[in-house]
């Protein structure tokens, strides 16, 4: 599944961004990643990314049956994290879950969608027949990357999410992307 990487693709601006599997080697440069990015684009996200023993952690114990993470690089610096994170088990083990942060300098130019496309590949390939993206509904922006890549807005649920910093709470989109028709059985 993963024999065609490290890929190059180009966006419509003419940048041309390497994506690849993360490694145990990404550790201090997947650190330096997270803290650049605005305090305002990490404040939703679901872990404290500035915590080193946390980057650490991802990166010592990669195992891409259960999260597979794909990087993308411009001049030998990562500019986005993709992960795809899989439901292994149970009632829920044809659905993975989405989530991508790009850097600031590269959102509005398409890396965004090339990853939400990237990524639904993998899945599709992985027997993945549904993909789940939970965001936070004042990004509308990503909200609506989601909805051209072919995502539906399910529900929002209100007051469901607090930020790491101040804990404010907001609400979150769950959108969902049919990969594959579901089989009744």
């Amino acid at each position: 599944m993963l024999e065609g990487y490290p890929k190059q693709i180009t966006l419509p601006d003419g940048s041309k961004v390497t994506l690849r599997p993360m490694t145990r080697d990404d550790q201090y440069s997947l650190y330096s990643f997270f803290a650049n990015l605005d305090p305002e684009d990490r404040r939703f996200l679901r872990n404290v990314v500035t915590d080193r023993k946390l980057i650490e952690k991802w990166t010592r114990n990669l195992n891409y049956d259960n999260v597979l993470p794909i990087l993308a690089e411009f001049a030998g610096r990562i500019v986005a994290n993709a992960t795809l994170h899989y439901q292994t088990f149970g009632w829920g083990r044809h659905v993975a879950e989405i989530r991508v942060t790009v850097a600031p300098e590269f959102q509005g130019r398409r890396l965004g969608a090339a990853l939400i496309e990237e990524l639904s590949r993998l899945a599709a390939a992985h027997n993945v027949k549904k993909l789940l993206a939970r965001i936070v509904t004042n990004r509308q922006g990503v909200i609506s990357a989601f909805e051209k890549a072919g995502f539906s807005q399910m529900t929002v649920l209100k007051n469901y999410v607090k930020d790491v910093y101040n804990s404010q709470y907001a609400d979150i989109a769950l959108m969902v992307k049919e990969l594959q028709p579901s089989t009744s059985q």
